[in-house]
């Protein structure tokens, strides 16, 4: 493991009062409170030096220290198709399969190795300068077995400009996703909270239950196939497992998702000997917002992976399409 290297935050005369929890939170969006309470109460946070409590109440000047940054580590770079790249952001098309971040045994390959042995020369220059300003970090993530774009930005601050334009939902995405069944209505919202599922034998498995966080998601269908609809769709938040959640709350569930449409045989898949779960056919196919920099417009796409286009060929029969006269189609015709 690569040696780790602080990050500093300095807390300005109109954040002195903010417990020291909240403090990070705000400065740090893309990281988690529970990780970051744990950072805290471990003692691998210190304020000025010295260890604190998560309800520490912060003076101005005061200095939180974070080791949430490591050294980029040597190697080849695993390798991923670049969709977008400026200096400022970093577009990916990450295959299924691969994580967006290291977890539990996907420790290597992932999205962030990817980008940081990329600019490993600028993250030293700027470790070395000590103001940490470069260092590539997600701006969204994907599920293991979801395929499609991931967005890093490259510097803190256009990092927190691109987690300001998430939450306002300036930042609009598109996915593709073929389901189980018919989908009736040609279009649809499902706004339906979501929380984690205490039911589940899966600890990170979500469910739509009444106290869960604000959810939403669009769907248009493109094509109906044989026991199968292809939908376009349009997540208006963004919740861990959203998409899959939504579309099997609605009898819908994604094809290949074994944990939203049986957790036994997801379960099963997992056991010693058994074949590993295949992928979903769920892609982020496309992404587009302004510039946090230079203020311009940003279309990012992603083509369907050829395994996903294949199923759909196979699945095409006469007189089957999409409704709506002159819908574009997302996997090109046999």
């Amino acid at each position: 493991m690569p040696p780790s290297v602080p990050m500093i935050l300095r807390v300005a005369a109109a954040q002195a009062g903010l417990r020291a929890d909240v403090f990070v939170s705000r400065e740090l969006p893309a990281v988690s409170r529970t990780r970051i309470r744990q950072k805290i109460q471990m003692g691998e946070s210190l304020l000025n030096g010295h260890r604190y409590s998560t309800s520490t109440h912060l003076r101005a000047g005061d200095e939180i220290s974070l080791p949430l940054r490591r050294l980029p580590e040597g190697g080849t770079a695993p390798q991923f198709l670049i969709l977008f790249e400026d200096g400022q952001l970093l577009a990916v098309n990450k295959p299924a399969g691969v994580a967006s971040h290291p977890m539990g045994k996907r420790q290597s390959g992932t999205v962030v190795q990817f980008a940081r042995i990329r600019y490993a020369a600028m993250i030293r220059e700027s470790l070395a300068r000590g103001d940490m300003g470069f260092y590539p970090s997600l701006v969204n993530r994907l599920d293991v077995f979801t395929s499609g774009i991931v967005i890093l930005a490259l510097t803190g601050p256009v990092h927190k400009a691109m987690q300001a334009m998430v939450v306002q939902r300036l930042v609009a995405r598109e996915y593709i996703a073929l389901v189980e069944g018919r989908v009736e209505n040609d279009e649809g919202v499902v706004d339906l909270p979501i929380g984690p599922d205490a039911a589940s034998r899966v600890r990170l498995k979500k469910a739509c239950r009444a106290d869960g966080k604000e959810s939403v998601t669009r769907y248009a269908v493109v094509e109906r196939l044989p026991g199968h609809t292809l939908l376009r769709i349009t997540p208006l938040t963004g919740r861990q497992h959203q998409i899959r959640v939504h579309l099997a709350a609605i009898g819908h569930p994604v094809l290949g998702d074994l944990l939203y449409k049986d957790e036994s045989l997801f379960l099963a898949a997992l056991e010693p000997g058994a074949a590993p779960p295949l992928r979903h056919w769920l892609h982020a196919r496309r992404a587009s917002f302004l510039h946090p920099v230079t203020g311009a417009p940003v279309v990012i796409e992603a083509p369907i992976p050829p395994d996903l286009d294949l199923i759909v060929r196979r699945m095409r029969v006469p007189g089957a399409g999409a409704p709506g006269a002159g819908a574009p189609p997302v996997c090109p015709p046999p």
